[in-house]
């Protein structure tokens, strides 16, 4: 999805009386990638929440060209940003499909 698309998105859940899990993963996974400077600690447990939320991103995710599977020590704050960009990406995906197919959570 392009940025305007997900910021698009943000907004319109921003102002949902009642949010689903998925709309709720939406807007954590955005505000970590707004934090400045990323919170390490913060992004570490948004990912792993949106891994065990979300297999089929994490699997998505982790098939990718390149990407290499670390231990959290490991892991940078450009690793982080990659990850929960592409997480944000795979969640308004699955947001948008579920409108397509007629739910509105």
């Amino acid at each position: 999805m392009t940025d305007q698309q997900i910021s698009t998105l943000i907004n319109v859940l921003r102002f949902t009386k009642q949010i689903t899990p998925l709309q709720k993963d939406i807007l954590d996974t955005w505000d970590e990638l707004q934090k400045k400077p990323l919170d390490t600690d913060s992004a570490h447990k948004q990912i792993t929440s949106n891994n065990f939320s979300h297999p089929d991103i994490f699997m998505a995710i982790s098939s990718m060209p390149g990407v290499v599977q670390k231990n959290a020590a490991d892991l940078t704050q450009d690793d982080m940003i990659f990850t929960l960009r592409h997480q944000l990406d795979g969640l308004a995906a699955k947001e948008m499909e579920a409108h397509v197919n007629g739910y509105f959570g």
